[in-house]
């Protein structure tokens, strides 16, 4: 036994002096990659990794007391060595990999700093390229944006009347303060709100605006807005050459029927309108927004112009037109109902007054008569009489209903907010434009420089 623990002995010993022989080595290598390394600052580096090696000598000490333990344990001679091996090979290999990690780790750190540094290296050596460009490109973009005419932005909101739900209920309700629009709730209107904004932006909505009579604020000019738009508009210099670029090669013979805002089908009374024409219809378009908020169904009508007067004019002209229009849909088939109503009760009222007049003047003609006969057909010309007269009080029953169901019928308009005159302009943004084509240029220009130096 005395024999087997000094063997024992002897192997540990032997261990450690392994383990040490493996520190000094792991020194020098690091000692050795710092000296020849081209990017090492100084000693700073290499003192770093010899604290890294150093915690792991502290910590391989630790584990050789753990192999003393299963040393000094009991066992049989064969399995003694083996253990002993085996714990050796995995405290060697697992604190080679500890130290590698570490140096790996200080190493990304140090190359994260040297790129960084590097970076910086780079703007500050190139500095002048880097002003230089974002000077022109500010210039450049300064000089387009000062030509932009100002433009002026006025807006109406409008609460209209809902119809009456057939389905949903309360559920309905709750999905509508959430902004969800349920699709099995179903309304007796055809035209919801949330297709306003396709009616605005209809071809017929937009050819009734151009008769508006529009006035500028300094009242130079007072006109339609169809000419206003076509004549009196103001552009810069480089839209107008693009524009006549594009006159150049386009084909202006080639036309467009556009439906008459009276008639449901193209004919003979339908508007032609030339490729200029069709394309102040789409300027006017992107002019007249409308929007709906589907949470509780305000209608914003919201009007750009360059002059603040014509937008505020526009806009409310826009929002008399959509009540317009709504009060016509709804009303249509009660104001049908009427106007037949009243062509029945004209004729009521006629056969009444000549079933009168043959009565009195049968009774006139047939005074004190006698005869079974004369006496019958005196009194079918009175049953006649009666007749038309309940018909003629029916059909003014009729009309009157008819005429209160247009009442009924009539949509009810809340104005939340009129047109106004606004007195700030709204675009074009000139500082902002200005700033973020010069940090366009900034990052263009680093991304240049950056893939040059690699490259």
């Amino acid at each position: 036994m005395a024999k087997k623990n000094k063997i024992q002995k002897q192997d540990n010993s032997h261990l450690n002096s392994e383990l040490e022989e493996d520190k000094i080595v792991q020194l020098t290598e690091v000692d050795s990659d710092k000296l020849d390394s081209p990017h090492s600052d100084s000693q700073n580096d290499v003192q770093n990794d010899v604290e890294v090696v150093e915690e792991n000598i502290n910590e391989t000490d630790v584990d050789n007391s753990q192999i003393e333990e299963i040393v000094s344990k009991p066992d049989n001679d064969n399995t003694g060595d083996d253990t002993i091996t085996a714990v050796t090979d995995d405290v060697k290999n697992k604190k080679a990999k500890k130290t590698k990690q570490r140096i790996e780790d200080k190493e990304n750190k140090k190359s994260d700093k040297l790129n960084v540094t590097a970076l910086v290296r780079l703007l500050l050596h190139n500095w002048w390229v880097i002003l230089l460009n974002c000077l022109i490109i500010g210039g450049i973009a300064a000089l387009l944006i000062i030509e932009e005419p100002r433009t002026y932005t006025s807006s109406v909101i409008l609460a209209p009347e809902a119809e009456d739900i057939n389905s949903g209920g309360a559920l309905s309700s709750i999905a509508s303060s959430f902004g969800v629009d349920l699709g099995g709730v179903t309304t007796a209107d055809a035209i919801r709100p949330d297709l306003y904004p396709d009616l605005v932006a209809s071809n017929d909505f937009i050819m009734s605006l151009f008769k508006i009579p529009v006035k500028t604020i300094d009242g130079n000019i007072y006109t339609d807005y169809f000419t206003y738009l076509k004549k009196y508009q103001k552009s810069s210099w480089w839209r107008k050459a693009i524009s006549n670029f594009k006159k150049k090669f386009s084909d202006d013979d080639k036309k467009v029927e556009i439906r008459n805002n009276k008639s449901n089908t193209v004919n003979n009374n339908s508007l032609i309108l030339t490729k200029d024409q069709e394309r102040l219809i789409e300027s006017v378009r992107n002019k007249v927004v409308c929007s709906v908020d589907k949470r509780n169904y305000t209608i914003s009508i919201t009007v750009t112009d360059q002059d603040p007067l014509i937008a505020a004019t526009v806009a409310d002209s826009v929002r008399l037109k959509i009540q317009n229009f709504i009060t016509e849909y709804r009303t249509k088939k009660a104001t049908k109902d009427y106007h037949y109503y009243l062509g029945l009760l004209k004729q009521a009222k006629f056969e009444y007054e000549n079933s009168c007049q043959a009565y009195a003047k049968y009774v006139d003609t047939h005074r004190d008569v006698i005869l079974q006969a004369y006496i019958s057909e005196r009194d079918q010309l009175e049953n006649d009489m009666q007749l038309k007269l309940n018909a003629y009080n029916a059909m003014i029953t009729q009309a009157q209903t008819a005429k209160a169901k247009i009442q009924e019928n009539t949509p009810a308009f809340t104005i939340l907010q009129n047109a106004y005159v606004p007195v700030k302009p709204t675009g074009p943004k000139r500082m902002i434009f200005v700033v973020a084509m010069v940090f366009l240029t900034f990052i263009i220009t680093v991304a240049l420089l950056i893939f040059k130096k690699l490259t």
